[in-house]
């Protein structure tokens, strides 16, 4: 019999929440299971949840960053920055006014370029090759790679070039010594670029101030050089300007003498065009022709439009309908000839009803109608060959009006285009006038003002020796190595999070099922279990087993009387009484689930049987030290010919109120023996023994037998191992449960680990438990302080 306590903790209290399960049915959640939410924001405690998870990964790249960091650090040589101030002031005037446009135009835009030209001289490659010659660096050790930078990568690159040319002798063989008997590239050149790296050129904001530094291992050779480059640029600029004042005036001469010769050409040309196309009388020609055209343009749209009627006219007596012309609708002639019909038919009509048609009467009244009648006709043929003519005497007239515009357009062309020609002319002989004038004027301000423009760049501060070091700063480098090794750390524990493919905590579980998680099974730790357990078990869970029994106040047992709790309301008529334990794949400890399951019943008071149905690999016998046969398959075997408790199957266990039936003799085909019907007959015998049935069935995946198993029991409880069931595995076994409309109760999570961030709540919950317990129960021992 259960204590008072055992009843108490299993009496349903507020932090149970009822929920409809599959089929309408009643279900209860452990009061460990969270409902996720429908929410699409980001829960920045979810990344913390990771973050802390994966801490050991974030912390060890932070120290393989920090330490790849201090040990480059280390091998650096130290390095020196002289730097030197020059002023460069925007350049004066240009020598040729009408080249300085563009730069007024842009204003300070055209300044900063000029600025940016001057930086980007004092980092050229010719600066560097007239310092190097001027200073004799073409040897300097510095610069031509004896004395070179340390680091980590440096020394393996240098030990990779040493082996690659150890090894390329042997296998180029003769190509090789070609290669190293060629001609040695410039000195001078490959000094200068190494130089070139070692200049930084920083101008001072908002001022026309630059400061050009030069990086030396050596504080003497990097004040040197930083004054040699300040020099040389000073003095390069001073011998370009004078250079430019030399090669403009040539310039200048040679432009004026083309521009002369091109001025007198146009002026000819200008002169020539103007007495062969008569210019003077150009625009009257060009009036009278465009009158002329406006004239013809009008007269074509009144044709166009009297074709436009006479077209539909035309069709009319095309098709033979000439009585549906306007003008025959319209004619007095043939209006008064058919009136005049109208009273001869009349007539006729009065005379026939007296006279035969030969009467002479009548037939002269006969004779007049036939007259009409022809009359009328002929003048309607005559309004339509009139129709007729007068379209094609106005088609001819658009031809002939649409060439003579043709012709008038022409020439109208035709004197546009002299007109243009004659204002291209014009313009270009305006044109090189206005050059010649103005290379004339700058020609004579360069002979005044030869000689007396100043130089606008001057050197403000000369470099000094450098007394320290300014690279390398550990204190730097560490720090950006810990923000750096800090985002990978993270980015890679987030990779990890995402990768992992396997359950490891309930909102997994509902995210994958419709079915609730009806409890959580605490991770048992080697040092919590039993010595004599641990001695006599070979395997990681077989003493697991008895862990409710031999440790009824720890975490783990209270989790199973959880379990037992929610599977009281599984179902609105309670507990089911045949119970089927199984899991998506071998060793996630559902054997373990349904041993401590049956044994927590078996506390609460009633008679349980605990049955192996894991025919395949059967481990219930070891677990609790008894033989393997007689057992299920005996039991399946005589179903007919004896009741299930007077036969030797039922094996009684250490604890109260649980039997066992194991396995029995091991059998070819397990699935044929297992779907048969007397093990239907076994398992109603069992019902009226026993208050409940706890089955252990072999794995879902890959077999046939817990499909089986499953049809013929009250509920089904699959077992998940946290970390260990995969996602898509978990997936399939539920999917093959539902085909077979199997009634799942829910899922246990077995193997959580309660020191694992994913469930610090729950270690809280435990731990608060257990010292309780520990209070109200010393001095019993305390298995739960390592969880």
């Amino acid at each position: 019999m259960a204590s008072d306590k055992d009843k108490e903790r299993d009496r349903p209290v507020h932090h149970l929440k009822p929920v409809s399960g599959a089929g309408g049915q009643m279900t209860v959640y452990d009061p460990h299971v969270s409902v996720p939410e429908d929410d699409d924001s980001i829960d920045l405690r979810e990344y913390w949840r990771i973050l802390v998870k994966r801490k050991w990964v974030v912390f060890g790249l932070l120290a393989i960053m920090l330490t790849a960091t201090a040990m480059g650090t280390l091998l650096m040589v130290p390095e020196y920055r002289a730097t030197a101030t020059v002023e460069i002031k925007p350049e004066g005037g240009r020598i040729l006014a009408y080249e300085d446009f563009e730069s007024s135009a842009r204003g300070a835009a055209g300044s900063q370029q000029f600025l940016t030209t001057q930086y980007e001289i004092l980092r050229s490659r010719s600066l560097a090759e007239a310092v190097v010659r001027r200073e004799g660096l073409q040897d300097h050790p510095e610069l031509t790679g004896e004395i070179r930078q340390r680091s980590v990568m440096g020394e393996m690159r240098e030990l990779a070039g040493m082996l690659l040319a150890a090894i390329r002798p042997a296998v180029g063989g003769e190509d090789a010594e070609g290669v190293s008997e060629a001609a040695p590239a410039d000195p001078v050149r490959s000094t200068a670029g190494r130089l070139r790296s070692r200049i930084e050129v920083q101008p001072v904001r908002n001022s026309n101030l630059v400061q050009v530094s030069v990086v030396s291992f050596d504080r003497e050779f990097s004040s040197r050089v930083a004054n040699a480059v300040v020099r040389e640029y000073i003095e390069g600029t001073m011998q370009r300007r004078y250079d430019a004042g030399s090669e403009a005036r040539k310039f200048l001469q040679t432009q004026l003498d083309e521009m002369r010769i091109a001025l007198e050409r146009s002026d000819r040309a200008l002169a020539d065009f103007a007495r062969d196309a008569h210019v003077s009388d150009l625009a009257e020609n060009m009036e009278m022709a465009r009158a002329g055209l406006r004239s013809l343009s009008e007269r074509l749209d009144d044709v166009r439009n009297e074709l436009v009627q006479l077209s539909g006219w035309r069709e009319l007596v095309q098709q033979g309908q000439i009585d549906h012309l306007d003008p025959i609708a319209n004619s007095t002639t043939i209006a008064d000839l058919q009136k005049r019909l109208l009273d001869a038919n009349a007539e006729y009509a009065s005379l026939s009803e007296r006279f035969l048609d030969s009467y002479p009467t009548v037939a002269e009244t006969l004779r007049r109608i036939e007259l009409l009648r022809a009359e009328i006709a002929s003048e309607k043929q005559k309004i339509a060959d009139g129709i007729l003519g007068r379209f094609e005497t106005l088609r001819a007239q658009e031809a002939a009006l649409e060439r003579a515009i043709a012709e008038r357009e022409e020439r109208i062309m035709a004197l546009n285009e002299q007109g243009v020609q004659y204002n291209i002319l014009r313009r270009e002989f305006e044109t090189n006038q206005e050059l010649y004038d103005g290379l004339l004027q700058r020609m004579k301000e360069i002979g005044v003002a030869a000689g007396i423009q100043e130089n606008n760049i001057s050197m403000i501060d000369e470099a000094r020796t450098p007394a320290a070091p300014f690279k390398p700063v550990l204190a730097k480098n560490l720090a950006i190595a810990s923000m750096l090794g800090l985002m990978v750390g993270i980015g890679f524990a987030l990779l990890l999070e995402f990768l992992d493919n396997t359950i490891r905590r309930t909102e997994d579980v509902e995210r994958l099922v419709d079915r609730p998680v009806l409890g959580l099974v605490p991770l048992v730790r080697p040092r919590e279990r039993s010595s004599s357990r641990r001695k006599k078990s070979k395997g990681t869970d077989r003493s697991l087993s008895h862990y409710s029994a031999e440790h009824p106040q720890s975490s783990v047992s209270e989790a199973y009387r959880s379990l037992r709790t929610s599977l009281m309301f599984a179902t609105p008529e309670g507990m089911p009484k045949v119970l089927l334990v199984t899991s998506a794949a071998q060793s996630e400890g559902k054997s373990t689930t349904a041993a401590n399951l049956a044994t927590v019943l078996a506390q609460n008071g009633s008679r349980v049987l605990l049955i192996d149905a894991d025919l395949r690999k059967p481990a219930l016998h070891r677990d609790f030290g008894k033989p393997r046969s007689p057992g299920l398959t005996n039991c399946i075997a005589q179903a007919n010919q004896t009741r299930i408790v007077e036969g030797p199957a039922i094996h009684a266990s250490d604890v109260d109120g649980l039997s066992l039936m194991l396995a029995g003799h091991s059998t070819p085909s397990p699935a044929e023996l297992l779907s048969s019907s007397r093990l239907g007959k076994v398992l109603a015998d069992c019902k009226q023994i026993f208050d409940h049935v706890v089955v252990d069935a072999p794995p879902i995946l890959g077999l046939a037998d817990a499909v089986i198993l499953s049809r013929i029991v009250d509920g089904v409880i699959l077992v998940a191992a946290s970390g260990q069931t995969g996602k898509e595995s978990f997936r399939v076994a539920i999917r093959r449960l539902n085909q077979v409309q199997a009634p799942v109760l829910g899922v246990v999570l077995n193997r959580v680990d309660l020191e694992s961030p994913d469930y610090a709540y729950y270690s809280s919950y435990y731990y608060n438990y257990e010292s309780s317990q520990e209070q109200l129960d010393a001095p019993k021992p305390d298995l739960s302080k390592a969880s």
